[in-house]
């Protein structure tokens, strides 16, 4: 997995909501293609997104972005949700990564082994969210983070690669726990390295 430092799977999914206006989103806008719908992208952008995807969140002990089907939630959000704008920054991230694969490579990320993919993807990763000075250039990130990153871009299609995986069934269910809020007082809870995030609803 591609680590997003210092921001933790709670802070994730509350930048998500944020960064998505979830209460204000169709139910369509979050939910993966039924059935067998062509992607919206062209057929070597989705394979790019995939790979991407699969990449930031492969398979561990749970499953990863694939079998939560993030790639078509994605995709699905760049045709029915997003604005023009949104859409080409996304896509021009991807993009950004297809080239540094290029450049250090010599292929499409796609192309890459899930090893190659990886050591691409963490330089890439390093350089894109690695602070930058000037904060008009993008303030909605720096109210989100009080940072602004090289390629803001690239820090928005990982924060909904990874949004859409812990929205998703398959990810709340293998790694989130839900905690009713109010609910019973209990001191000293222990936490040990299997215990998941919880996601209730409180004053967290």
């Amino acid at each position: 997995m591609i680590d997003l430092p210092q921001t933790d799977r709670r802070g994730m999914m509350a930048g998500f909501a944020a960064l998505l206006g979830v209460a204000a989103l169709p139910v369509e806008a979050l939910a993966a293609p039924a059935g067998k719908t062509a992607p919206f992208l062209p057929a070597p952008r989705f394979a790019l997104l995939s790979s991407v995807a699969d990449t930031m969140l492969p398979v561990t002990d749970t499953p990863g972005a694939l079998a939560a089907q993030v790639p078509a939630r994605l995709d699905a959000m760049l045709k029915n949700w997003a604005a023009p704008a949104t859409r080409a920054e996304i896509l021009a991230a991807l993009d950004r990564i297809d080239s540094a694969a290029k450049a250090a490579k010599g292929r499409s990320f796609a192309a890459l082994s899930a090893k190659e993919r990886e050591a691409v993807l963490r330089a890439h990763d390093a350089a894109a969210l690695k602070p930058t000075a000037p904060l008009d250039a993008n303030k909605a990130a720096f109210l989100q983070t009080g940072t602004v990153p090289t390629d803001a871009g690239y820090k928005r299609l990982k924060e909904l690669v990874i949004g859409l995986y812990y929205y998703s069934p398959t990810g709340s269910e293998n790694e989130l726990v839900y905690d009713h809020v109010p609910g019973p007082y209990q001191a000293s809870v222990k936490l040990t390295p299997k215990s998941r995030p919880y996601l209730g609803l409180g004053p967290f």
